[in-house]
């Protein structure tokens, strides 16, 4: 028997997710949604282009990100938030995940999160 650890539920969620960095947009597939942030898969060049923009001290700098977490195609709502990255796995040669942060996140997006995430732990 494994004990969770997470402090809070993260649950399978898939999609499409748009990274805006410095003017270019890199596309992922979004693997799972936490209240805290959410987990996914994009190619290298997104991952070398995040690298470049790293601050001297190593960090990763915080970005525009949106999304769509999965639902009926009338009720899906874009989803746009500031993130920063929590940390990055290479899984292939050309896939990347990455667990992002929120750092920005209103009202409106936090509560769709949350209901997103009720429903789906049920």
């Amino acid at each position: 028997m494994t004990i969770e650890r997470r402090k809070y539920p993260r649950v399978i969620a898939h999609g499409e997710v748009s990274i805006l960095l410095a003017g270019e947009v890199h596309n992922g597939a979004l693997m799972n949604v936490a209240p805290p942030g959410i987990q996914l898969e994009c190619q290298h060049s997104a991952v070398e282009h995040l690298g470049s923009l790293k601050s001297s001290s190593g960090q990763y700098p915080d970005f525009e990100f949106e999304f769509k977490l999965p639902a009926s195609a009338r009720s899906a709502k874009t989803i746009r938030a500031i993130c920063t990255v929590s940390y990055c796995r290479r899984q292939r040669q050309d896939s990347y995940h990455l667990g992002l942060s929120f750092v920005v996140l209103d009202k409106q997006a936090e509560q769709t999160v949350d209901a997103y995430i009720n429903k789906s732990a049920a």
